[in-house]
């Protein structure tokens, strides 16, 4: 049964405002982990794209994640994760800081993190820890403000990193390796960020990835100009169209890329297993946000509230904490990773008040979520680049925001201004059906929850859009169909 709309619970409220730990950080934070006896180094493992339905621990049919089915057998499954933005920039700035997008003012509208923050990094650098990222997107990038707090920041992009031939993420891995292997001798812990983007559009698994997954019966033709779809918005302007065999095609070319991705990840869990270091490291691993492949006859992921968007895997393995082959369904957001990062590296918010450390998951006594929410602000990019590349298409029909909120049963998704959809998730987790005609209580109660939810959460007053000069960068984004 739907909970009643009213009060919200305190953990809605502890996660409508701001994570007040990276505010009050510093002195706190450095005091009582200097006093711990142990340090664990943390491994932040996001596979950009990567759907949880395609993992082969959540039941997916195909035998896709040999080795992350490894980690997840020794560690925590979190079977109902979720991101609170559609794409990469918003939800990497959940993820980094603790904050839903909208207070962390890293939306579609401003394509940037403002400087303001204070970063996962930032805290844990200031804690002794050595910081280091390895990011495969470029909308990731030290010029949009996600270096803050890291000693090392390596664009896999740039040209002097990036392979004449063949995926960057071999490289990026390779990289990650050697770094890795540097850290067996040192006493300081690290907090290592990745970034693997493999599994975004394009979809080109390299070999023995394509041949594993990719069916017979396809000629060579019709695979190639699948693999050379780059976004969505070519689609949404009615200039390419897909039939079910081409939804079945870019499929096997996805579980390609994620099994691609999951050989990489292979490799690091060996690394760190053979440098006996393996036990004393928080390992995560998890997506930003999924991706439509002909569901809702979609592709991409770009202005989307369906589960194939919003639900993503989370894993996370550390014996002395999370008892090894351990299943949760309790609702999760990938802004409770922060905080439970730094509750396990030894933070502690002293007065149990709205210290954001009281949402790790690593507590067994924490308030769990009724619902889980997720935003979308006005697509600024996209209606630049559709005006640019397909004058004729009406922008009108994608300017608009968007929330959603999920609880264990329901789904609201609102498309602002524009319309209402409500599904049965319990008898319809395809969400085929929208029932916000036929259970209208039932969306009152939802858009109750979620305005209450809005009220209470304090927005970051930086709306500014970004500007980005970095043409490296900014020719990567436009290789991926995401800027004009």
């Amino acid at each position: 049964m739907m909970k009643k709309a009213g009060k919200l619970t305190r953990r809605e409220v502890l996660s409508a405002v701001p994570a007040l730990v990276f505010a009050l950080a510093g002195y706190t934070f450095i005091r009582r982990l200097r006093k711990s006896r142990h340090r664990p180094n943390v491994l932040l493992i996001v596979l950009d794209t990567a759907r949880a339905d395609r993992f082969s621990y959540m039941g997916y049919s195909r035998k896709t994640t040999q080795h992350i089915d490894s980690l997840a057998r020794e560690g925590v499954i979190y079977r109902r994760a979720y991101a609170p933005y559609c794409w990469t920039l918003p939800s990497h700035a959940s993820l980094l800081t603790g904050l839903y997008p909208l207070q962390a003012g890293a939306t579609s509208e401003t394509l940037h993190l403002p400087h303001v923050n204070t970063t996962l990094a930032e805290v844990l650098a200031n804690g002794g820890y050595e910081t280091a990222a390895f990011t495969c997107n470029a909308w990731v990038s030290k010029e949009r403000g996600f270096a803050k707090g890291f000693s090392e920041f390596h664009e896999m992009w740039r040209s002097e990193n990036n392979p004449a031939t063949g995926p960057l993420e071999i490289v990026a891995t390779e990289k990650v390796l050697s770094w890795l292997k540097e850290r067996k001798v040192k006493k300081k812990p690290f907090f290592l960020f990745i970034n693997l983007n493999m599994v975004h559009l394009p979809y080109r698994p390299p070999e023995p990835f394509l041949s594993r997954f990719i069916s017979r019966g396809y000629n060579n033709e019709e695979v190639n100009r699948m693999a050379d779809v780059t976004s969505m918005w070519a689609h949404l302007a009615g200039r390419i169209e897909f039939d079910e065999k081409d939804f079945r095609i870019l499929s096997d070319l996805y579980d390609g890329e994620i099994a691609f991705a999951d050989d990489c990840v292979g490799q690091i869990l060996d690394c760190l297993s053979g440098s006996g270091i393996m036990d004393e490291t928080v390992m995560i691993v998890t997506s930003d946000h999924g991706e439509n492949i002909g569901e809702h006859g979609r592709i991409d992921h770009n202005l989307s509230m369906y589960e194939t968007t919003l639900h993503i895997p989370l894993i996370i393995r550390y014996p002395r904490l999370f008892k090894p082959g351990g299943v949760s369904g309790e609702l999760v957001n990938l802004v409770d990773i922060a905080p439970t990062i730094l509750d396990l590296c030894g933070f502690s918010g002293g007065k149990r008040t709205h210290s954001s450390v009281e949402m790790s998951l690593a507590r067994e006594e924490r308030p769990r979520r009724s619902f889980v929410v997720a935003s979308n602000e006005r697509p600024l990019s996209g209606i630049g680049l559709m005006k640019g590349k397909y004058p004729e298409f009406d922008t009108n029909s994608i300017d608009y925001k968007m929330r959603a909120i999920r609880t264990t049963r329901h789904k609201l998704i609102w498309n602002m201004g524009r319309n209402i959809e409500l599904f049965e998730l319990t008898t319809d987790a395809d969400e085929l059906h929208n029932l916000a005609d036929k259970q209208v209580e039932v969306c009152k109660g939802l858009q109750k929850m979620l305005h209450d939810w809005m009220r209470q959460m304090r927005l970051h007053p930086d709306v500014t859009f970004f500007e980005s000069r970095d043409i490296e960068s900014l020719e990567v984004l436009r290789s991926l169909g995401y800027v004009e």
